[in-house]
């Protein structure tokens, strides 16, 4: 009951004023966006291009899948993850207490809830940006061998970036410095990157370490995107859209209450 007081209290608190707080990152990104455009669009680019064309020279297929469509998917799903983590972490730990620009947000009626949507939101966007731009390039090069379904992978996209900002936020919210980041970026985001199948099956991973990947949730935004991407939906990917949606819950309401304790404290 505790829980659901918690989440009611977090909802009422909630309004289109989060919108500004979004907007305020937006222009202040305006002005730097060139050097953030290289490191969330021009790094996965650059990953597509060295494995898809290098390692692709010794992997034909998976599958049955030409081994660059085959990590296509998982390039857009982790460009997204990694643009939204860098942004719910460093950014958001940059205004919140380097700048102090959450507390100057607070003197106006804007609430801490909707700072931290407003940040969550934000975040999303940047992750859109950055798996939209490598899916982008897949339809400019690979459009005939891409399923009309792929069309649909731009709202997995922003699933994944409120998804990944949400986590990224309630690990904001107990970082003491940025090096603590690096904990996170080393055991989470890269453990993620390297077995959640963006370059390989998981079916491949020995049993033990299958199940440790069921807890990822970068292993079902993989999921969805692949089957999307090749056309190949089946009912499964339900609860894979499930789970991903039921991660980004609690962590978006871990986030709020964390970050909120910590600014009163």
């Amino acid at each position: 009951m505790k829980i659901l007081k918690v989440i009611n209290e977090i909802n009422s608190n909630i309004s289109l004023r989060f919108y500004a707080v979004f907007y305020r990152d937006f222009r202040v990104w305006l002005k730097f966006y060139k050097p953030s455009i290289i490191g969330d669009i021009l790094e996965p680019l650059l990953f597509l291009a060295a494995l898809g064309l290098g390692i692709g020279k010794f992997i034909h297929n998976v599958n049955g899948t030409p081994y660059l469509l085959y990590i296509i998917p998982g390039i857009i799903s982790s460009s997204s993850m990694y643009a939204a983590s860098f942004e719910g972490t460093f950014g958001s730990y940059t205004r919140m207490t380097t700048k102090g620009i959450f507390d100057a947000i607070l003197v106006t009626p804007v609430s801490i809830e909707e700072i931290v949507a407003g940040e969550i939101f934000w975040s999303a966007v940047k992750a859109f940006m950055s798996g939209l731009a490598v899916l982008l390039i897949a339809f400019v090069f690979f459009r005939q061998h891409i399923s009309v379904l792929s069309l649909l992978i731009p709202i997995i996209i922003i699933l994944n970036g409120l998804l990944f900002a949400s986590l990224s936020l309630f690990i904001t919210s107990f970082a003491p410095s940025y090096d603590f980041f690096s904990y996170y970026f080393t055991v989470a985001i890269s453990t993620m990157f390297l077995f959640s199948g963006v370059f390989y099956p998981v079916s491949a991973l020995p049993a033990i370490i299958r199940y440790i990947v069921y807890i990822m949730p970068l292993y079902y935004t993989v999921q969805i995107t692949r089957a999307l991407f090749l056309g190949r939906l089946n009912l499964l990917l339900l609860s894979d859209l499930l789970i991903i949606v039921i991660f980004f819950l609690i962590f978006f309401y871990l986030s709020v209450y964390f970050i909120k304790k910590r600014m009163i404290s």
